[in-house]
């Protein structure tokens, strides 16, 4: 017997372990974030249940953009001993038929490979890219905006285009998982900054150089460091952002990756 559903309560250490053997990490670690970030719902947590044996997952999270409600696709995965058999791409396909019965029906991801996903109509459309950032005046830590006033930069950012993630509540919970200290530049605009890795910015004039932390990179889609004019110094390519449906190139940072 074949099911391909959500995941139940009593499923959810099930659920966890394999996504922790699939993707090498330590549940015990794995485990604290796994329960208790603000996106976790069952309901979003698909399986494909052979017999009563998982043998592939994945997770979707909702994404409001202007024109619109998406998903994102991540964790991605199958049992070592159930691979080759399509386990994984079937339960793509019914996750997406059910997201486009929800009003959910354009989907991104992020992969290093693509093959899997173009099979279920996935195409490339950005890469993510990393970077040292080119450095001017670095200034001392402690000296970050509030939240509340890079809540309104960037909710009045995003309401200048339809194609850029808009946040909730609950995505300012999540974007708030990590620690980062945002940098004031200017009246509309703030660099975002954990310790040396930089995924957020809105700065509403290209400079030469950046008032960041010496060794500081940008982590982002290559057309986001275009957008805001990240002063890379190089980039290399990390990730592939792949879309299906998407009506215009999403603009999001990657302190919202899913």
């Amino acid at each position: 017997m074949t099911e391909i559903r959500p995941i139940r309560e009593a499923e959810a250490a099930t659920f966890l372990s394999l996504l922790c053997r699939v993707f090498h990490l330590d549940v015990g670690r794995a485990s604290a974030i796994f329960y208790s970030e603000p996106f976790y719902d069952l309901n979003r947590k698909w399986a494909f249940i052979q017999n009563g044996s998982m043998k592939s997952i994945l997770t979707t999270t909702p994404l409001d953009f202007g024109w619109g409600r998406a998903i994102g696709i991540a964790g991605v995965g199958t049992d070592d001993s159930a691979r080759g058999k399509g386990y994984a791409e079937t339960l793509l396909r019914e996750v997406l038929s059910q997201s486009e019965q929800a009003g959910e029906g354009p989907a991104i991801l992020f992969a290093h490979k693509t093959v899997l996903y173009e099979r279920v109509g996935f195409e490339v459309l950005d890469h993510v890219v990393k970077g040292a950032i080119r450095v001017s005046d670095p200034r001392p830590w402690g000296q970050g905006l509030p939240l509340a006033e890079v809540q309104s930069r960037y909710a009045e950012w995003a309401s200048q285009d339809d194609a850029r993630l808009r946040r909730d509540e609950r995505r300012w919970r999540y974007w708030q998982f990590v620690y980062r200290e945002c940098l004031d530049m200017g009246r509309r605009g703030y660099i975002g900054c954990e310790a040396s890795l930089c995924r957020e910015a809105i700065v509403e004039e290209a400079t030469h150089a950046w008032p960041v932390h010496h060794g500081t990179e940008w982590y982002g889609l290559r057309s986001m460091a275009k957008v805001v004019g990240v002063p890379l110094l190089e980039e290399k390519e990390e990730l592939i952002l792949m879309g299906r449906h998407f009506p215009s190139l999403p603009q999001m940072f990657m302190s919202d990756q899913f």
